[in-house]
């Protein structure tokens, strides 16, 4: 075949991919079972969280480099190595994005609401379960796959996952648009109207959302810390949507 990609290079990226879903995964029961009903988690559309795929690649390329050292210190930057990634995803946001995706300040023991002990103490056991457990498996099956269905995965992964970072990156600039825009309505007493050309749907038919709304369901509902702000500009919506959003957002359960 043409030009090949270095093999290990190779398996990280099917390992990125893996850990990515298996994150998602993790996230979806979370979130769901915390928020009684389903939510799909995490910062893209599709069923994978980055930063379980950053993180697993993290820990593991931290794990094998610490081997060197004696085995407590060797340990130790290996179940903090997460947390460390934790705290530089959250500064990134907040610098890049200019939104907070998780506030842990109503945690004990926490920096800048970034980090938290609780937190930390589960990302440690979850890095002792990766090297331990998790990561000699997945690699046993990405080794498993041979070179030709190797690059064919890792191909099609890296062509989604760019195209589906692409479209989450513009939803969340569009989010905080919009945001800003419903801010500025509510500041001025005028209420949101949907733009031109929206329909409420035949007569008994419960209207759909505007688009403008449905294209902000996605980062409200994957980051509860993004509707804190938001649920305070929910009165410059008229009724029937503000109540649709309570409902679907906080799982308000009122009849309205």
């Amino acid at each position: 075949m043409g030009a090949m990609i270095p093999e290990k290079l190779l398996h990280y990226i099917l390992y990125f991919g893996s850990m990515a879903f298996i994150g998602w995964i993790i996230e979806v029961v979370y979130r769901s079972c915390k928020e009684k009903r389903l939510v799909n988690a995490g910062f893209l559309s599709g069923p994978v969280v980055p930063i379980y795929g950053f993180g697993a690649v993290i820990i593991t390329a931290v794990n094998t480099e610490a081997r060197s050292l004696p085995p407590v210190p060797a340990w130790l930057i290996t179940l903090l190595s997460p947390t460390a990634l934790e705290y530089a995803g959250s500064w990134f946001t907040e610098r890049i994005f200019g939104v907070t995706l998780w506030d842990y300040r109503g945690e004990r023991f926490n920096v800048r609401g970034r980090i938290c002990l609780r937190f930390s103490v589960y990302w440690a056991c979850c890095a002792a379960l990766l090297v331990l457990v998790i990561q000699p498996a997945v690699f046993t099956r990405i080794k498993a796959l041979g070179p030709y269905l190797s690059h064919f995965a890792a191909g099609a992964f890296f062509a989604y996952i760019v195209a589906d970072a692409a479209h989450s990156v513009c939803a969340l600039f569009n989010f905080k648009t919009f945001q800003a825009d419903v801010a500025a309505l509510l500041a001025k007493g005028r209420q949101f109207r949907p733009a031109f050309g929206f329909s409420e749907g035949a007569r008994g038919k419960k209207p759909k959302l505007p688009a403008e709304i449905r294209r902000v369901i996605k980062p409200l509902a994957a980051f509860p810390s993004l509707r804190k702000g938001f649920r305070s500009d929910l009165p410059a919506f008229p009724d029937w949507i503000r109540n649709r959003l309570e409902k679907r957002l906080w799982n308000d359960k009122k009849k309205h």
